[in-house]
């Protein structure tokens, strides 16, 4: 089925959106929050849907991550054309059929993988910047390290 996102609208609660999309021949709404946290010196905008969102798109990260983007950019006060087709929405069946296996795929073999140590300086460094960080912002930052590590990993 075809999706479109046909309005993008400010929601009552603040850095929330409330997202109007064209599935088929449904028609659904949806609340995506973004949230800004300082990292360090940095600050990390992270948008998401709510869970129904979640839960619909589940098995169709590409039309999620299309939908959005389209809300960053409202949020973020560029331009946005709308209408705008986000792509086809595919039954979970079809989907899985066609997830490529791990098989023969250096990823799947974290035993043969190799980590490059970090210096003792450069790890106590990094210990002593989080420890400065609110708590509030704690979970976040964690979260953002695990993907650098995750993106890092895949890098050859």
């Amino acid at each position: 089925m075809k999706v479109q996102v046909l309005s993008i609208q400010s929601a009552i609660a603040p850095n929330t959106h409330e997202v109007v999309l064209s599935v088929g021949t449904d028609t659904q709404k949806f609340i995506f929050t973004t949230e800004v946290n300082r990292v360090g010196e940095h600050l990390l905008q992270t948008t998401h849907g709510d869970r129904t969102f979640s839960e619909v798109f589940k098995f169709n990260q590409r039309v999620a991550m299309n939908v959005t983007n389209l809300v960053v950019k409202c949020y973020n006060r560029e331009t946005v054309n709308l209408p705008a087709d986000v792509g086809v929405l595919v039954t979970p069946e079809t989907a899985l059929s066609k997830q490529k296996p791990f098989e023969n795929n250096s990823l799947a073999d974290t035993e043969s993988q190799q980590t490059t140590a970090v210096d003792r300086e450069t790890r106590q460094r990094a210990i002593a910047i989080l420890e400065q960080l609110p708590e509030a912002v704690l979970d976040e930052a964690v979260r953002f390290l695990e993907s650098l590590y995750v993106q890092c990993d895949r890098v050859e």
